[in-house]
């Protein structure tokens, strides 16, 4: 991806250059730059917007409707900074006048020698923000002011036309941000190689890497702004396209690689069914069964096990993952658990503690807070076998850890598609088998699609006896009924969550927030109940000693943000209120409500909205009142909320895609397996020159050369 295959040396490293080697970018900017990610050229280039703004029908003031954006042109009346009373704070008001009206535009947090060199009588503006009115005058707060005879800006025709928004970087104005973007892309566009081969583009219809960049950045004239902004034209799709053939290149290779090894035979004793009876209270579900018999033909083939474990939450993956860990111990083999956060690791700690002790398993849990000492000593132990169960978060894949024989990995990728750490923990030991889990609502043909280089295991049914939560869509006027319902609940020794969208208040968002929540729920439950609060702000210390009073029940109502979706199992919570619903996505708010009935009891979850949501948002909502299957919820989702509503959901790291992008670009997705398994199969080494950016890719998120 990074130069023309005859460019000089020095024009390939331009593309990684750090920010500061371009013009206008200093040490501090470069530091703010840094903070979102942002070192090189190459990162710039590739900060594509989140969504665009149509700026290229130039209103006049008159027509300019109050309540929405509008793009205006006119010339500076006057321009100076103002007192406002009574407070007698300052504010920064440039008067814009056409040949019909005048508008006033005002800023409340500015630099006066910025906004100074635009307020000079008689300079042509265009200005662009959203309208308000106030005393009979319109006006516009905190614009984006541009001049009209600023270089790459002036056009008669579209005004300034379509203007990427991207996500906000502290410190960087967003002119400034596209200021530095046309740099970059002006000065070392160039330099840029297409690693896609042009056989396949053209196969697709696809254009140059080079040009999809450009239009990404700085659509042309012709473009749409619906088109723009549900990532529709062929530029995006290209970018898009990318990801997935990166990912589906790496996993092509990594099949036919595994094809090549061989690993740990197991014996599977006859008495396993009887065994299972013994060491769980309860009878394994029809699915459950046919997942433990997909992993024993696996582990007797002597071929390794790649399978990915797929079911809803709460159906009960663990327990596959228990059966499976207990064969390789079995068999004198040892097994790492690798989750994604701290709080998984803990429950999962716990669960295999609490487990019979028949079953031979010898825990230690891996965290952060080991010192260094004391991490030397557990991976001796480790290494000596003195423990055969290793759970922990990414700290299984440091170099210092080795296994004395290790047999099986279980990867738990809650939310994550990526191959990154799999190919990781396969290192350390000899070809292991692995098991991958994952509680994500991915629609089966795309789960088929994007675990190309995995068997595929799914368990549809809940184990016997776990009811699906009962949800109800609530206004707050039946807080009161709500609030008597948790209190009802908790006197008879049962938990409670309270999930808030933020974790404090502000002027700009009207939310409930945790912090005010939890004092507030405090003065209307009294001892001898006990209210907790959690939230990301928290050091991971300090959140994981709530969690530990929270599921010891030392904690009886717990207030906290989304930090608890993943990695909490608590039996004993049987009720959910969600503030503010409407703004999560259907497959949050089902990962959410799965944290309550766990145990013996019904869970019950309140959607608390106000009583002013608009219908579309109702109608959403009650997706998840009318459905408990999470993989129809997030299909149902999908087809109600549209494309453009899930861009920018979550940023992918390296070797990862997005759920919703792989719902929104499933053709895509197909066609770009399609490609990367082809290419595989005619250069199994990515050895050809023409691969060679290629093979670079796919090494770098395997973090390790290529070498079959």
């Amino acid at each position: 991806m990074i130069a023309k295959k005859d460019a000089p040396l020095r024009q390939i490293q331009k593309l990684t250059l750090p920010l500061t080697r371009l013009k206008g970018v200093g040490p501090k900017r470069a530091t703010y730059l840094a903070q979102k990610g942002l070192h090189t050229v190459l990162d710039l280039l590739f900060f594509i917007p989140f969504r665009y703004e149509d700026r290229t029908q130039i209103s006049p003031i008159s027509k300019a409707e109050e309540g929405h954006p509008a793009l205006v042109r006119g010339r500076v009346v006057s321009g100076r900074e103002e007192r406002f009373y009574p407070s007698r704070k300052r504010l920064f008001k440039i008067v814009l006048r056409d040949k019909e009206s005048r508008l006033d535009l005002l800023w409340f947090q500015y630099k006066k020698p910025h906004l100074t060199q635009y307020a000079k009588p008689g300079l042509e503006l265009f200005a662009y923000g959203r309208i308000q009115m106030h005393r009979g005058q319109k006006q516009m707060v905190h614009p984006e002011i541009v001049l009209t005879n600023a270089q790459g800006v002036q056009s008669e025709k579209g005004g300034l036309g379509f203007y990427p928004v991207y996500p906000a970087v502290p410190g960087i104005s967003p002119n400034l941000l596209r200021s530095m973007i046309r740099r970059a892309l002006g000065e070392h566009l160039t330099a840029l190689v297409d690693p896609v081969p042009e056989e396949i583009t053209s196969r697709l219809g696809l254009p140059h890497l080079a040009a999809a960049l450009q239009q990404a950045h700085f659509p042309a004239e012709d473009s749409t702004i619906d088109e723009l902004n549900q990532f529709h034209t062929l530029s995006h799709k290209r970018l898009v396209f990318d990801r997935f053939f990166l990912v589906m290149l790496t996993m092509a290779f990594r099949k036919r690689f595994k094809e090549t090894r061989t690993s740990p035979i197991f014996a599977i004793p006859s008495s396993l069914m009887d065994d299972l009876k013994e060491f769980f209270p309860f009878r394994l579900t029809s699915h459950q069964m046919r997942a433990v018999e997909d992993m024993v033909t696996d582990f007797t083939t002597g071929k390794c096990m790649n399978r990915l474990l797929l079911g809803d939450v709460g159906c009960g993956k663990t327990v596959i993952a228990a059966v499976a860990a207990h064969i390789s111990i079995r068999n004198n083999h040892q097994v790492a658990i690798m989750v994604p956060t701290q709080e998984l690791a803990n429950q999962h700690f716990e669960y295999f503690v609490n487990l019979a002790p028949k079953m031979g398993f010898r825990p230690v849990l891996l965290t952060g807070k080991l010192r260094k000492s004391e991490r030397q000593e557990v991976y001796e132990r480790i290494n000596k076998d003195v423990y055969n169960l290793v759970i922990g978060t990414q700290s299984l894949i440091q170099k210092g850890l080795r296994f004395a024989r290790l047999g099986l990995v279980v990867i738990d990728e809650q939310q994550r598609f990526g191959v990154r750490d799999r190919a990781s923990m396969e290192r350390k030991g000899g070809n292991p088998h692995i098991l991958v889990m994952t509680a994500t609502p991915i629609p089966r043909t795309l789960a088929i699609s994007f675990y190309g280089d995995m068997d595929l295991s799914f368990i549809e049914a809940f184990p016997e006896g776990r009811k699906p939560v009962v949800t109800h869509l609530v206004t707050e006027a039946e807080k009161r009924r709500v609030f008597e319902t948790l209190k009802g609940r908790m006197s008879l020794g049962q938990q409670a969550f309270v999930i808030c969208p933020v974790i404090e208040g502000s002027e700009e968002l009207d939310l409930k927030n945790a912090l005010e929540m939890a004092e507030k729920l405090k003065k209307i439950f009294l001892p001898p109940f006990r209210i907790g609060l959690v939230h990301g702000r928290l050091s991971p210390d300090e959140r994981e000693a709530v969690m530990n009073d929270f599921r010891n029940g030392r904690i009886h109502l717990l207030v906290g943000t989304t930090v608890i979706e993943v990695g909490v199992h608590v039996p004993m919570a049987t009720v959910m209120v969600i503030e503010h619903p409407e703004r999560f996505g259907l497959a949050q708010l089902h990962q959410l409500r799965g944290r309550v009935g766990r145990g013996k009891e019904r869970g019950l979850c309140f959607l608390m909205t106000s009583g002013n949501l608009p219908e579309p948002s109702k109608s959403r909502l009650k997706i998840l009142v009318e459905n408990h299957d999470g993989f129809d919820i997030a299909k149902k989702d999908l087809a109600l909320r549209g494309h453009g509503e899930f861009t920018g959901t979550r940023q992918a790291g390296m070797g990862e895609l997005d759920l919703f992008e792989m719902i929104r670009e499933s053709e895509l997705l197909l066609a770009a397996k399609q490609e990367a398994y082809g290419l595989i199969d005619s250069d199994p080494g990515l050895s050809r020159p023409e691969h060679r950016h290629l093979r670079d890719m796919v090494q770098s998120i395997l973090a390790r050369p290529l070498d079959l």
